[in-house]
């Protein structure tokens, strides 16, 4: 299996200064098609007891300007990508705000992979988290988050993958099969492994290390020491250390209300790495 429909999801606010190189560099790596969706936010719908009639025209008229700013956007991306030499469609679509999730799930549906390209660093934005959240959640299909700055560099040739012997980190792996066939070099880093059948195995790592070598995969077994600090430094100093260019790993073990106020491995990696991060659940 390979990945043939790529989903780049952008969002529409960013969309005139956004790289699209990543995206376009993947699809032609893959020789896939390369949908992408361009999401805009329409304000919550008013109640009409709260401004009455007059506010209502108020956010039809706001509506529809954001509207006709999207389909621009659209057009400028859908002009940026004609000279690629791509199969590729462009999508402009808007959603009322906080709940581009749906919008996104149903799109991502019909895709083999999706792709968030990030306009900035640092914390999520709004249409960035839900991008993440109805993907992984809503559709089942896996997110390939892209951090600003990525340009044209390829992604993909040195692959670490954060494993910890749980079902969303198999799942990960699973998913990402076919950007591991074409890898240089993959490790698996275990933090702070626990030896036993219970835990990680009398040998952490190694049993999926064979699974993977018999997809004709070389992989290198790397245990880290946390140090007693949250396990998402730790993979991310990892994985500056090898030189990384793709992480691959499992997506809230918790829930998403716990992960939202605890903060978890996850969402820490989404909103520190600089290198390109691939999620399932």
């Amino acid at each position: 299996m390979s990945f043939k429909t790529l989903l780049a999801v952008v969002d529409g606010a960013a969309a005139d200064t956004l790289e699209l190189a990543p995206a376009v560099g993947l699809a032609r790596a893959l020789d896939a098609h390369l949908s992408v969706l361009v999401v805009g936010e329409v304000p919550p719908l008013p109640f009409y007891g709260y401004g009455g009639q007059g506010y209502a025209q108020i956010w039809l008229e706001e509506s529809e300007r954001r509207e006709a700013r999207l389909k621009a956007a659209g057009a400028a991306v859908e002009a940026r990508l004609a000279c690629e030499g791509l199969s590729f469609d462009v999508r402009p679509r808007l959603a009322i705000a906080e709940r581009e999730d749906n919008l996104v799930a149903r799109h991502a549906i019909y895709a083999d992979l999706v792709v968030l390209l990030r306009a900035v660093a640092g914390d999520l934005g709004g249409v960035e988290y839900q991008v993440v959240d109805g993907a992984l959640f809503d559709s089942g299909r896996p997110v390939l988050v892209v951090p600003a700055g990525i340009g044209d560099r390829p992604i993909g040739r040195r692959v670490m993958v954060a494993w910890n012997s749980r079902r969303t980190a198999a799942r990960a792996l699973a998913d990402a099969l076919p950007l591991l066939l074409r890898a240089e070099e993959v490790t698996l880093v275990l933090v702070d492994p626990v030896s036993g059948p219970e835990n990680h195995g009398d040998d952490p790592g190694a049993d999926m290390a064979l699974v993977l070598a018999r997809h004709g995969l070389k992989v290198t077994v790397t245990p880290v020491p946390s140090g007693g600090k949250p396990a998402g430094e730790a993979l991310l100093a990892t994985a500056e250390d090898i030189g990384a260019d793709l992480i691959v790993m499992g997506a809230y073990e918790h829930s998403r209300l716990r992960e939202a106020i605890l903060g978890g491995t996850t969402r820490a990696m989404l909103e520190r790495t600089g290198i390109p991060l691939f999620l399932a659940h």
